[in-house]
């Protein structure tokens, strides 16, 4: 911020005098809505009625439709009294310069006498921003800055907008740009801040990334199936000869030594074949299961195991 301007709050603001007034628009003077003026004319006195009453929160904005539709320096100066009294003391200022011009130049030298003085004791109460857009932001047609929501007229960049004293939010906006947004804090009033826009930059664009998961595995076919079956049928017919010959082994190592110590390798030979048993029963139970595309119409494989003489072999029964 820069030091506080000792001259009169008039001069503080007087560099933005002739900007104000040229970014105010002269309202189409040429084709006017149909009615303009007799709608104007009701907008404005519905709303001095309000203004009567206290309620100039609704009565600004019937104003402001109401300049639109006609530009009248009656209507501009009642607007800004509506500011004033609803706080909006840095647009209340720059409508009273609007005010006291136009009056000069129609030589209503009591209504000029009147804004001048609406504007001396505005003064003290305001300060003004030095809004800097450098030339290449300036060029983007997108380009919109807003002062507290508001809209700022391209006319007031680079020259100056009157303030109240307090925070205040600066945003500007462009097509595919990143949105920039300053919090500002005027803290003296009759001061002169600076603040300078930035370029914005591009806005960066989501791309969609699209997974293309790897495809499932291929169901088992009717060959795979018989295949696998083919093969689980060995293994339990091998798990089965495995059993055999372990069982027929302990069988004629036990055969007539009843009451004798057990035979060295009589462990191991139980153990081959309750591994066989398994393997047996493995292989078989899954050949069924693969080789049968349909259930079985009556009953299911099942396996019945009873141990063979001297514990060690066993016999698979089978039924479907």
């Amino acid at each position: 911020m820069k030091p506080s301007l000792r001259k009169s709050s008039i001069l503080l603001v007087s560099v933005v005098s002739i900007v104000s007034s040229s970014a105010r628009p002269a309202a189409s003077e040429g084709a006017r809505e149909p009615l303009a003026e007799e709608r104007a004319e009701t907008l404005f006195r519905r709303a001095l009625e309000l203004m009567d009453e206290g309620r100039y929160a609704r009565a600004c904005p019937m104003l402001e439709e109401s300049r639109r539709l006609d530009p009248a320096m009656g209507t501009m100066f009642r607007l800004a009294e509506c500011y004033e009294r609803t706080e909006r003391l840095g647009e209340a200022f720059m409508l009273y310069q609007d005010v006291a011009a136009q009056a000069r130049q129609r030589h209503a030298e009591e209504r000029a006498e009147v804004a001048r003085a609406r504007l001396a004791a505005l003064g003290p109460r305001v300060a003004v921003v030095n809004l800097i857009v450098p030339e290449e932001v300036f060029r983007d047609p997108d380009l919109v800055i807003t002062w507290d929501e508001r809209v700022i007229d391209r006319a007031l960049w680079n020259a100056g907008i009157v303030v109240t004293t307090g925070p205040h939010v600066l945003e500007a906006t462009a097509s595919g740009k990143r949105p920039f947004r300053r919090e500002i804090v005027v803290g003296e009033a009759g001061t002169l801040v600076d603040v300078e826009v930035p370029l914005l930059v591009d806005e960066v664009t989501r791309q969609l990334i699209v997974l293309h998961p790897e495809p499932l595995p291929r169901p088992m076919t009717f060959e795979d199936r018989r295949f696998l079956s083919l093969g689980a049928l060995v293994v339990g017919l091998g798990g089965l000869t495995m059993a055999s010959i372990a069982g027929l082994s302990t069988w004629l190592e036990t055969s007539g030594t009843a009451g004798e110590p057990e035979a060295v390798g009589a462990p191991v030979t139980n153990a081959a074949a309750i591994v066989g048993m398994s393997l047996a029963g493995a292989g078989l139970f899954a050949a069924g299961t693969l080789w049968r595309t349909t259930p079985a119409p009556a009953g299911d494989v099942r396996f019945a195991i009873a141990p063979g003489p001297g514990g060690g072999a066993g016999v698979v029964q089978l039924s479907f």
